[in-house]
């Protein structure tokens, strides 16, 4: 017990530093936030709710007791919700039941993308069909059927491509345009939207957080169901495969994201200046936890005002 508390409260120290180094902070025509009247139990909340969203579990006491101290004496600077939260993102160091604090905002994201694009299959589903696909190529090489070989060796890569994500993710091999691509590339989510014109809708819908112009959706059809090459998105596509490439690098997909988790994180819709100010930087690396940490970092989401 005393060698699993190490565990914890070790790095919990070292990261505890991090959050007392003395800044001088410049506020040009406005007056700093009083945070005097918020109570201990609204900072120990909002703990809480940060290792809910991003952890999908409660904090610990330790945890709790240990966070709640540092933004107490950081006075609840935005820089040390930051470094929290940042923490909580990245930290790559061994804890009892996590694995992790990345590896369990990985499957965190993994699950909640799961239930996003494709109604939380199971992971079980996946191995399953990529067991019988396995079964159904040897019968197939038997037969001399090369044409199934290969359907069947390119279905059972999109299963595994969608198990693999999470891990790929958690070390930062794929950002989250991959993880949300083989989402929609794989067979599962074919079954929930049966035939191409129903796939294009979902798509769009899933992705882009709307339905697709009389325009769009004629060339993502075309593209999908007849392999026709077409401009979309700002790149050629002549493939389903090329086609889910082209949405989800797309400057709209990463503008839904942020949107999307305005949505999850504070329950309402941005505003356009808060869109404009996160879509360069998350265009430019691409990194939906920078996003994430700008939301959970704000008076709104921890309740401050």
């Amino acid at each position: 017990m005393k060698r699993n508390l190490l565990f914890i409260i070790a790095p919990t120290l070292l990261f505890m530093a991090s959050c007392t180094q003395e800044e001088t902070i410049f506020i040009d025509d406005n007056k700093a936030p009083n945070y005097k009247n918020v109570s201990t139990l609204r900072i120990e909340n909002y703990v809480q709710r940060i290792f809910i969203d991003l952890l999908g579990r409660d904090a610990t006491d330790i945890e709790r007791i240990s966070f709640t101290k540092q933004l107490k004496i950081a006075e609840l600077h935005d820089s040390c919700r930051r470094n929290i939260i940042h923490f909580l993102l990245f930290d790559t160091l061994y804890r009892v039941g996590d694995s992790s604090y990345r590896h369990a905002f990985s499957q965190r994201i993994y699950d909640i993308t799961k239930a996003r694009y494709i109604e939380g299959a199971e992971d079980g589903v996946f191995w399953q069909s990529i067991g019988n696909l396995g079964f159904g190529i040897k019968v197939a090489r038997l037969e001399g059927d090369s044409v199934k070989v290969h359907e069947y060796i390119d279905q059972q890569k999109m299963y595994s491509n969608v198990l693999s994500s999470k891990m790929r993710f958690r070390k930062n091999l794929i950002d989250y345009r991959q993880m949300s691509s083989v989402m929609i590339n794989n067979p599962i989510y074919n079954v929930i939207n049966m035939n191409s014109f129903n796939f294009v809708n979902a798509a769009y819908d899933d992705a882009l957080m709307r339905k697709p112009s009389d325009d769009e959706f004629k060339r993502a059809y075309n593209i999908i169901e007849q392999n026709v090459p077409s401009h979309i998105f700002g790149k050629w596509a002549s493939n389903k495969n090329e086609f889910c490439t082209a949405l989800t690098e797309s400057d709209a997909f990463h503008e839904a994201q942020i949107r999307w988790l305005y949505f999850v994180m504070v329950q309402r819709e941005p505003s356009n200046q808060e869109v404009i100010r996160l879509f360069k930087p998350y265009f430019t690396d691409h990194k939906i936890e920078s996003i994430i940490e700008e939301i959970l970092s704000t008076d709104e989401y921890a309740q401050f005002h």
